[in-house]
């Protein structure tokens, strides 16, 4: 990534000119007759055919400012995913000049992200919490953690292998854990999948607070309700680019209107 020196100051997310894409080679799955009859009938093709070309991101130019509380919204394999994890560094890219972040990412995609299923839910906090929170200090990451096991319920389960939680307490361990504290760029990607009703309730309003208390907000959502509460900006991505950037009802009567195969959710 860049210096942040060379930003503005109210710049978190710069990026120019962005476009990805990997070859994908093939391999027939054919019997020997049919690989016989291929080569006969069109050898060149046979031993030279190209690779097919997978664009993952084509030409994406996005700042993201200090206050944003950017949603995005698009159907399943239109981009949204794959620029946000670039953006936190998930995914690597040769292009990384074309990528500028100023400040701590912090990243949510998946509500088992790095955990150790041997170790108890105790002990996973622990690790986690240095991954997500390195600016701690000894005491202050004791008192983060004491706080966090307090605040998902889990009881006496806190001690138990994380392998055996199930996918509500899973949900309620980690949610609770990213949760705790703001950050300059916070990325989040339907986070709220897993946790059980209860519980959603109580993590939704937590979560809400640290997107207004952090520098910056990306937020992958197909609720119509949390993108319309929360974000004060909206992109829609279809087709591998951003089609559109404006304000959220705009943005949601744009996605509904010109993408296909669409339905939003009054609630998550």
């Amino acid at each position: 990534m860049k210096s942040t020196s060379e930003f503005k100051d109210d710049i978190i997310v710069d990026i120019q000119d962005l476009s990805i894409g990997y070859n994908v080679p093939h391999y027939p799955a054919t019997s020997w007759r049919d690989s016989f009859i291929n080569l006969i009938s069109s050898p060149l093709d046979y031993f030279f055919k190209e690779d097919d070309h997978v664009l993952l991101l084509d030409n994406i130019n996005l700042k993201v400012r200090r206050g944003d509380r950017l949603g995005i919204l698009g159907n399943n394999g239109s981009g949204k995913t794959s620029l946000c994890r670039y953006i936190c560094g998930i995914y690597q890219t040769q292009q990384l000049n074309k990528i500028k972040i100023n400040g701590h990412v912090k990243g949510i995609f998946d509500t088992e992200v790095a955990v150790l299923p041997e170790l108890s839910g105790h002990e996973n906090l622990e690790l986690l919490s240095h991954f997500f929170y390195p600016e701690l200090s000894s005491s202050e990451r004791k008192q983060v953690i004491k706080e966090i096991e307090e605040f998902c319920e889990l009881g006496k389960f806190i001690d138990a292998p994380f392998k055996l939680y199930s996918k509500g307490m899973k949900a309620r361990l980690f949610l609770s854990l990213v949760s705790s504290r703001p950050s300059n760029l916070l990325v989040l990607d339907e986070v709220f999948n897993g946790a059980d009703y209860f519980f959603n309730e109580k993590i939704t309003q937590r979560i809400k607070e640290t997107i207004f208390s952090s520098g910056a907000v990306i937020f992958i959502s197909h609720s119509n309700a949390l993108i319309q509460e929360v974000c004060n900006r909206v992109i829609v991505f279809k087709d591998k680019k951003i089609v559109f950037d404006g304000s959220p009802d705009d943005g949601i009567k744009f996605y509904t209107e010109q993408c296909s195969n669409v339905t939003l959710h009054a609630n998550s």
